[in-house]
């Protein structure tokens, strides 16, 4: 049997955010379906247009200034999201092109 009081527990602090996170989820995709918006916003070379939807963030989720609203977020496929993800350039491009 394995003890398993050897492993860290799951902290709390970081459910709490999850949980905020996923219901302003919610409430973002409302918003953007009201908006008419329902595929990649960013179209990149090898976009997927409607599959793999993400909101992609202006700042990470971690840092202070993130806010889970339409002007802080983009919808991104997966293929698009990773491409700004890691580049704060890019990413700032295209927040101030769409927003």
């Amino acid at each position: 049997m394995v003890d398993l009081s050897i492993f860290p527990k799951p902290s709390k602090k970081k459910r709490g955010k999850t949980k905020k996170w996923e219901s302003a989820r919610k409430h973002l995709k409302v918003e953007y379906q009201k908006k008419g918006i329902t595929r990649c916003e960013i179209g990149l070379i090898g976009c997927w247009r409607t599959n793999a939807l993400s909101f992609a963030h202006r700042y990470k989720r971690r840092d202070p200034r993130c806010s889970h609203t339409y002007q802080g977020t983009i919808l991104a496929c997966i293929p698009c999201h990773q491409r700004i993800e890691g580049n704060k350039e890019l990413t700032n491009y295209y927040f101030n092109l769409l927003r």
